[in-house]
């Protein structure tokens, strides 16, 4: 007999879709190459990503492509090869923003170390650029999620610029969950996903570029086509036509994922997932695990890693609690696989009702396994921080 009629999706991406966002898509589908009205529409979902990342005096492009393209337009538009680029590798996303530097024949001096619970240190990052003085990017990841490392952007984009190093930030898991200043924090290039805090499909990139950085762009001359930034600005901005087919469909659903932010309030959204953070973090001491970083304040918002207890396979406890409680939480990746399990709470999973439901899920899972777990204390600690 299953215990349940809906399942509920709990990872860090991609994440649960509400039923506004689906409705949306639902819309009647047009020509978004020759239709005004979507032309219209799109420029408004951009407004409204200025809005949000508080990015009025810079450039905002909705690309089709699932996110990692954004991190590789990134690389690809304001490097040239040869070029030093300082790299945060603090986390697996962070460790791999060298190989796209590789990639495109850049040279990544990491800002790496062993532990990988705890955000940057705004000191190496000093030193590494006063060391390198000849970097000309640096790239950081907001949160890592295969950790739920959350890093200062705002702090290291400070001591970039005063080394007149151009900093990227991969802001895929924080968008919509967490305030971010894009103009005043001196951010260079920011990109965000769909899949993430704003519950829409995968399929979509944002891309936020500074008016600063334009003009390294315009010396690097990427000479590629699909994720050629400066295609963006020459066609769309300056004659109102798309470079290559854009997804109606994709765009309705985004447009409904930020008027639903916009409703509730910004503000609001981001103490929402604050709470859920500590309502997660206070159901993990209840189970007596262990966070895998090391502190509240060094753990993002929107996503809880949990170290995996001795004595049990994470893929078996994952596989347990989707198949008998409906519950999908997530493993991790790179040197974290088999060792952190995360539990998402981006979007509309930052609530009592989504976070009570996977812990108890966790709980009765550990459980069935044989450890001593008492589910009614986990049920209360998340409610005490709701009461």
């Amino acid at each position: 007999m299953r215990f349940y009629t809906d399942r509920l999706i709990m990872t860090p991406g991609p994440t649960e879709i509400p039923l506004r966002v689906k409705r949306a898509m639902m819309r009647e589908s047009t020509n978004p190459d020759l239709d005004p009205s979507f032309l219209e529409l799109y420029n408004k979902v951009r407004g409204k990503i200025k809005r949000l990342l508080k990015a009025d005096r810079s450039s905002v492009y909705v690309i089709v492509g699932e996110a990692i393209m954004g991190l590789e337009a990134a690389i690809a538009n304001t490097m040239r090869p040869g070029d030093k680029v300082i790299v945060v590798a603090n986390g697996v996303f962070g460790e791999g923003f060298a190989d796209i530097v590789k990639a495109y024949g850049g040279e990544p001096v990491l800002i790496a170390s062993e532990d990988w619970r705890r955000g940057v240190d705004l000191g190496e990052v000093e030193r590494a650029l006063e060391v390198n003085k000849d970097a000309s990017l640096l790239t950081i990841v907001h949160c890592d999620t295969p950790s739920a490392i959350l890093n200062d952007i705002e702090g290291v984009a400070r001591i970039a610029r005063s080394f007149g190093v151009i900093t990227v930030v991969d802001a895929v898991s924080t968008v919509g969950g967490l305030p971010i200043e894009f103009d005043s924090w001196g951010l260079d290039v920011l990109i965000g996903g769909s899949q993430k805090v704003l519950n829409t499909p995968p399929g979509l990139t944002i891309m936020v570029l500074s008016d600063d950085v334009w003009e390294r762009v315009e010396r690097v001359g990427y000479r590629g086509f699909y994720m050629n930034l400066k295609a963006w600005r020459d066609m769309l901005d300056t004659k109102g036509v798309f470079p290559y087919t854009m997804s109606d469909t994709l765009i309705y659903a985004l447009d409904e994922a930020l008027n639903m932010i916009f409703e509730e309030g910004v503000e609001a959204v981001y103490a929402r997932h604050l709470k859920a953070r500590e309502a997660s973090w206070r159901a993990i001491e209840a189970l007596n695990l262990e966070p895998y970083p090391t502190s509240l304040n060094h753990s993002s918002p929107t996503v809880s890693a949990i170290i995996v207890p001795s004595g049990v396979n994470e893929r078996k406890l994952r596989d347990h609690i989707w198949a008998r409680y409906g519950v999908m939480i997530a493993g991790s990746w790179g040197k974290l696989e088999g060792k952190v399990i995360r539990v998402g709470h981006m979007g509309l999973q930052a609530s009592r009702t989504h976070l009570l439901t996977a812990y108890t899920a966790l709980a009765k899972s550990l459980k069935d396994m044989g450890f001593n777990v008492n589910v009614g204390e986990v049920v209360n600690a998340i409610e005490d921080v709701y009461s």
